[in-house]
């Protein structure tokens, strides 16, 4: 991957179909029943994954700021912001906005105090779990309204 990476530095080619690696690496990881350890580069389930906040922000508005390739080269389908106690409000309201929910941002500071409260408990927040607490939020306002 170098290769492509710094093609400026490094200008060869080699005639492998970089798309294919990851595919590789999972029809490999079916046929022996273990995969890669989740943190090695390209192939491993946490190469683009993304939990810190800053991070998350960063890969929001530049994605180049923290990969220096397109998940896609490797044939991994996109990224993925992992929701975890390290997540910022940037990623949740970017993952409720992908859920179909929009938020302003009273509401975004009390989903995101839940989040927290919920992330603290373990080690990551599924959508559903997201999806929860974007319904409470809603409940209770729309409760406070009424009255």
């Amino acid at each position: 991957m170098i290769l492509g990476v710094r093609h400026d530095r490094l200008p060869f080619t080699t005639g492998v179909a970089t798309e294919r690696l990851f595919p590789a690496s999972q029809l490999l990881a079916e046929l022996i029943t273990f995969g890669p350890q989740p943190n090695k580069a390209i192939v491993g389930r946490n190469a683009f994954a993304h939990e810190a906040g800053i991070h998350q922000d960063g890969v929001l508005k530049e994605r180049t700021t923290y990969e220096i390739m397109d998940p896609m080269s490797v044939g991994v389908p996109e990224s993925r912001l992992v929701l975890g106690k390290h997540s910022g409000r940037h990623a949740i309201r970017n993952r409720c906005e992908f859920l179909g929910f929009t938020l302003s941002n009273d509401e975004l500071d009390q989903v995101y105090q839940g989040f927290i409260a919920l992330a603290d408990c373990k080690k990551g927040v599924l959508d559903v779990e997201l999806m929860d607490l974007v319904g409470r939020v809603a409940a209770v306002n729309a409760k406070a309204a009424s009255e």
